[in-house]
């Protein structure tokens, strides 16, 4: 069978769908749809022919894209959506439909929250969560009451087929088809471009009510790969896609589990993988060794959430009981001492907040200082506990998923509090990035950082003319 992967062109060329925060960056950046190409990977080796658009980085119209796809004369085309983009993303799967005669599915967390919701915007199918077996099993053609963890309409019901268990041996799965991507596209401000993603576990353990991933696609645990199958995959891309310059291990916390992120560090060293990488990490998952290993196996930054300066904050979106913030200070001097950059990441509106907490989040922040921020207002993700709290309060102001972005694209507030309005957390999303980024001892820092690092003072360029751009409107 043809098979396409498709990640659909929205919002210009910098849409991120496969993304904790799925929105156009007012720093720009474009990141590879990895789970895409883990399933198009798997039905390749299932002897099926497969090609795999991603649409915003190759800055495809709609036009194009419906062009290309006839082309490939597909069977099934599998969509990535989102909550933002899934009205205009239905669109096109009906337009698709009726242009290829194909079957269109939807993947990604939106579908697999509201599927039903999801289908009556123009899918034939939804692969809920991890969908890499799933979409396997659609291809061979299976008849659709015998796949595991799809929903779709019969006689005008829908069906919801039992759940497809988890990939508990991640090592079965081959690595993603990266020779699909246009890899030299993939960009951000913090890494060495291009870059890409890799995976070295799934899943998370912690309870976070906000994050998306765990409660509706990888699950509350995590499942890792063999130390051997993750130095492996970097050899092949060093090998094979030499343009690509570093990788970001995409893991929600690699170093959730001390003896894995050593074993993996270990492995490098001792293989000589020399590639640069980038790590997520919590604040309460590392120490001196951890950090110092990492380091010596070539982490030149970690994506650390901090998201508030107030600790009652912190537990109303259950961060746990050692996330507090002054473990996050900790977490900052281990990295710092051991040479690694720490990119923070701060969320204005979870439950409690204020505008008093707010600013003691700013103030947190500063304090910390670290060579990166992120502040973001929280985006209540249907499927989450956190859109259930809101929706339950009756704090949610939305008529339709498009209203989770602003006209350019950008995360826009669709909530607000009794004492917290929507248009108070946008004025202290651009105030955190004012007062933390125009310090006279920021700048010095970063003047000096950028003299030493000619790749850094490049991205760096675009990213802050982007930012200028945004704190001017």
């Amino acid at each position: 069978m043809n098979v396409l992967f498709l990640n659909p062109p929205f919002h210009g060329t910098t849409f991120n769908r496969e993304v904790r925060f799925q929105a156009v960056s007012p720093q720009k950046a474009l990141h590879p749809p990895l789970l895409l190409a883990y399933a198009a990977s798997v039905c390749r080796e299932a002897g099926h022919t497969v090609d795999l658009i991603d649409a915003p980085a190759l800055e495809l119209s709609r036009e194009k894209t419906i062009e290309r796809a006839k082309k490939f004369s597909p069977s099934l085309i599998i969509m990535l959506t989102s909550t933002a983009s899934v009205e205009s993303d239905g669109a096109l799967a009906k337009t698709l439909g009726k242009e290829t005669g194909a079957k269109t599915a939807a993947v990604g967390v939106h579908a697999t929250a509201v599927s039903e919701d999801t289908l009556k915007r123009g899918f034939d199918i939804i692969a809920r969560g991890e969908y890499e077996y799933t979409i396997r099993q659609l291809a061979s053609g299976a008849r659709q009451e015998r796949v595991l963890g799809i929903s779709y309409q019969k006689n005008k019901k829908f069906i919801h087929n039992k759940g497809r268990p988890l990939i508990q041996n991640l090592d079965e799965l081959p690595f993603p088809a990266r020779d699909l991507l246009p890899n030299e596209k993939y960009y951000s401000a913090l890494y060495k471009n291009p870059f890409t993603f890799i995976l070295a576990g799934r899943g998370c353990p912690h309870q976070c009510i906000f994050c998306a991933g765990p409660q509706l696609m990888s699950g509350r645990g995590y499942r890792f790969r063999s130390a051997k199958n993750i130095v492996e995959e970097l050899k092949q891309i060093k090998k094979n896609f030499p343009r690509l310059k570093s990788v970001l291990f995409n893991d929600d916390t690699l170093n959730v589990n001390k003896k894995h992120i050593l074993e993996v560090c270990d492995l490098i060293i001792k293989e000589k993988v020399n590639l640069p990488w980038a790590a997520y990490s919590r604040v309460d998952s590392v120490d001196g060794e951890i950090a110092e290993k990492m380091k010596q196996a070539g982490c030149f930054l970690v994506k650390v959430g901090f998201e508030s300066g107030n600790d009652e904050i912190l537990k109303a979106m259950k961060k746990g009981p050692r996330a507090t913030t002054e473990q996050g200070r900790k977490c900052a001097e281990l990295f710092k001492k051991a040479g690694i950059q720490v990119h923070g990441t701060f969320v204005f509106g979870m439950p409690g907040e204020t505008a008093e907490t707010i600013q003691k989040t700013i103030d947190y922040a500063k304090g910390l200082d670290i060579d990166f921020v992120q502040f973001s207002i929280a985006q209540p993700y249907p499927g989450t506990e956190f859109f259930e709290i809101l929706k339950k309060a009756g704090l949610l102001k939305i008529n339709s998923w498009s209203e989770y972005l602003d006209e350019d694209g950008c995360i826009t507030p669709i909530f607000e509090y009794p004492e917290l309005k929507a248009g108070d957390m946008e004025k202290f999303l651009k105030k955190a990035y004012r007062q933390y980024y125009f310090r006279p001892k920021y700048i010095a820092k970063a003047v000096k950082q950028r003299l030493k690092n000619r790749e850094l003072a490049k991205t760096s360029l675009r990213s802050g003319w982007n930012l200028l751009k945004y704190l001017k409107d």
